[in-house]
């Protein structure tokens, strides 16, 4: 018998016991989660855990082995749940995204890499499950150009340091993104989203929830006292459906019809961020001087007495005061439903999203919503 030895470096031992044990941790978290969404063993979502696979990929490279060995890993888990989940047809959604970091030699238009890292995804999928695609159980869905790639919006500029910012550099790797996940089944369209307390993230448009709509149904949309917007987008991300800002429940200001800080939120968030704060569904008011706007945002036009005190009111007013004073004329107010909002959808292709933008918030004050999903068909 010949014996037979290997002398492996510091490097690649390293390297290799790194690679079993990210393996064996998105194993685990994904078993852990999975679990999570089980009662009984009946599996209540047909949401296979998403996966941020982005990190990865080596700086510039968009074809990995690393990244097709932990899909890899995933494997039996992936097969497992489509197994339990009851249905006959399942799409992974591949999402990419990039920093403002410059580009390796080769991908100069921004959302190329992404696109390409994306793509690389996609085909490692086709490898794994050749049998699970050819019969049409799973479907992939992928960025389709470069426009598809979600682009970060922290500045960078090498000349100022900003490659060597620890901060910086923080923020660009979570810019740089690959990520996917898998729905479907014969339920999709029955699902359960919500936040009890919370703020969007302003580098993410201040959206908490951003789900992909499967099948045919309907969709009771709470969104509380203070107010949140509902929208759905289809495949190219064009607005279908919008709710505009709007509450569901009466407020607990009585004397006032809306919430001074929350016109204040929405009125300057139209100038910083107007993607937010846009469309027809918009709600405005106009006032030339402080009196006429107080009419128009407490519940009695005529009271001479209401209450000011309270963080949600008197800063509020202070500001919008002044404001007047500097030639601001129109204020962005929401609707008030005072119940539950219900929005019909359909997305056979399961390629539309809905989207929640949650802005209002301090640290005292968060938002909360429910968002409830039935299948109609």
């Amino acid at each position: 018998m010949i014996k037979q030895t290997w002398n492996i470096g510091e490097d690649e031992k390293n390297r290799i016991l790194n690679l079993h044990e990210s393996a064996t941790k998105n194993l685990y978290l994904v078993n852990e989660q999975l679990i999570s969404k089980q009662v009984n063993n009946q599996p209540t979502k047909t949401t296979f855990p998403k996966q941020n696979i982005g990190d990865k990929f080596a700086f510039g490279e968009y074809d990995s082995q690393n990244v097709k060995n932990n899909i890899l890993a995933l494997k039996p888990k992936i097969e497992e749940f489509i197994k339990n989940s009851g249905g006959n047809q399942f799409t992974v959604n591949i999402s990419s995204g990039e920093s403002n970091v410059t580009n390796p030699k080769g991908f100069e238009t921004k959302g190329s890499l992404g696109l390409a890292r994306a793509n690389s995804v996609k085909k490692y999928f086709e490898e794994i499950f050749p049998d699970l695609i050819k019969q049409g159980i799973l479907i992939i869905n992928s960025p389709k150009s470069e426009s598809d790639v979600t682009i970060g919006k922290t500045p960078y500029d090498k000349t100022k340091g900003d490659n060597k910012n620890p901060e910086l550099i923080k923020k660009y790797k979570e810019e740089q993104f690959v990520t996917f996940d898998i729905n479907g089944g014969g339920t999709k369209c029955n699902f359960d989203f919500g936040v009890e307390a919370g703020q969007g993230d302003p580098k993410l448009n201040y959206v908490l929830t951003d789900e992909f709509l499967e099948g045919k149904g309907v969709m009771s949309f709470t969104p509380g006292q203070i107010p949140d917007r509902l929208i759905i987008v289809d495949g190219k991300g064009q607005i279908e459906t919008d709710t505009g800002y709007i509450t569901s429940e009466v407020s607990k200001y009585t004397d006032w019809k809306y919430t001074p800080l929350y016109v204040l939120f929405l009125t300057n968030l139209r100038k910083t961020n107007p993607i937010v704060v846009s469309g027809n569904k918009i709600i405005t008011i106009t006032a030339t001087n402080y009196n006429e706007l107080l009419s128009q945002l407490l519940n009695n036009p005529n009271s001479k007495t209401y209450r000011k005190f309270g963080d949600e009111i008197a800063p509020a007013l202070a500001e919008m005061k002044k404001m007047i004073g500097q030639g601001q004329t129109t204020f962005v107010v929401y609707n008030l439903s005072n119940t539950a909002i219900t929005v019909p959808f359909d997305s056979p292709s399961g390629d539309k999203k809905v989207k929640v933008f949650s802005p209002i918030g301090t640290d005292k004050i968060k938002t909360g919503y429910g968002l409830v999903g039935k299948c109609t068909t």
